[in-house]
């Protein structure tokens, strides 16, 4: 039996901690965003941290080698083959190989089979990313999809540029040179 299916919706178990009041604050202040009690955000926390142990990664491609940043970055993804098969999205966690993209809507077909650019500006640089990749895994659930893309970089400043942002979120060295 699976730990997370629903026998009933009564819940038994009670737990209490304690935290700081800057944790308090951040859980507060994303439970008015996503409209949920604080409860109800721990509990999905808990719930999918323990379902990411229970299904450890699959492959040894997944395995983080670089930094990697939370983010919420706009960025369109588009077909090599026809630029017209677009969509729009967020990029919601970065590292110089991959990104993790969440589109709001369903994506074509046809940007799934092929592989696709990617196109997005980092916070406070004056700079366009306009980079090869393809799809390494994706989901779609209702209108809602999330891709893990790997990165083929061949600009050396692209390169320089992003890794900067991800240690550091420093620019101004690598564009004066």
């Amino acid at each position: 039996m699976n730990f997370f299916e629903k026998i009933g919706t009564r819940k038994n178990t009670k737990i209490s901690f304690r935290t700081d009041d800057e944790t308090l604050f951040q859980l507060k202040a994303i439970c008015r965003i996503e409209n949920k009690t604080i409860s109800s955000l721990i509990e999905n926390i808990l719930t999918d941290y323990i379902l990411i142990h229970q299904t450890p990664l699959q492959t040894e491609q997944e395995k983080r080698h670089s930094p990697r940043k939370k983010c919420a970055i706009p960025a369109v993804i588009f077909s090599k083959i026809d630029s017209n098969l677009q969509s729009k999205g967020m990029i919601i966690s970065l590292s110089s190989n991959s990104a993790q993209v969440v589109l709001k809507k369903s994506m074509p077909e046809e940007i799934i089979k092929n592989d696709i650019y990617i196109l997005f500006e980092l916070p406070k640089i004056d700079h366009q990313f306009l980079i090869n990749c393809n799809i390494f895994r994706h989901k779609c659930i209702d209108s809602e999809c999330i891709l893990i893309l790997n990165f083929e970089i061949q600009n050396e400043i692209d390169e320089r540029i992003l890794q900067n942002f991800l240690v550091k979120n420093e620019y101004s060295e690598i564009l004066d040179a």
